[in-house]
């Protein structure tokens, strides 16, 4: 289920993990909405939302977390592990 349809009233309160990657509340929300409107699908961490028409955050995983913002602090570092591996092996680039 996408974070847009899902989303729950303290999605972006501040918990221990979360003030460790993005800071503060602001931060988070704003670090996360960047994430969704890049508009770049990340393997595990985005995807598609035909209702709203967006990428938005996946949260199936979300109550295996202490909070929802902790759930969001481990999608921005997942996702940034991602990126990084596919640049690593270039599979972001047009291959033939």
């Amino acid at each position: 289920m996408p974070r847009c349809c899902d989303s729950t009233p303290d999605d972006f309160a501040p918990c221990y993990a979360s003030v460790l990657v993005a800071g503060d509340a602001s931060d988070l929300k704003r670090v996360v909405d960047d994430m969704e409107w890049e508009a770049r699908i990340s393997p595990c961490v985005t995807g598609w939302c035909s209702k709203c028409k967006r990428v938005s955050t996946l949260v199936t995983t979300r109550h295996l977390f202490p909070c929802p913002s902790a759930h969001l602090a481990h999608a921005l570092i997942l996702r940034a592990r991602v990126e990084h591996s596919i640049r690593a092996w270039g599979l972001n680039e047009n291959r033939r």
